[in-house]
């Protein structure tokens, strides 16, 4: 979730880090508050809203990968 940085910033990060195709973004921390979400934090949701992984910590292609992988 983005929240902190102008949108650029977060998609140049997302795409930099080689994260997921879909990031939450808002110009507040509105979302932020809604999961609980701290830095470094990766939080996974489904296609509805829910949440599947929270808490992966610090962002990194192996641990995302992982976390995907876990949900199977």
């Amino acid at each position: 979730m983005g929240g902190s940085d102008t949108r650029a910033e977060a998609e140049s990060f997302v795409a930099s880090a080689g994260g997921p195709d879909n990031m939450l973004w808002g110009s507040s921390f509105e979302a932020w508050n809604h999961y609980r979400a701290g830095n470094p934090n990766l939080i996974l949701l489904d296609a509805t809203g829910a949440t599947q992984i929270e808490k992966v910590s610090q962002f990194n292609k192996n641990r995302l990968q992982d976390a995907l992988d876990s949900l199977g």
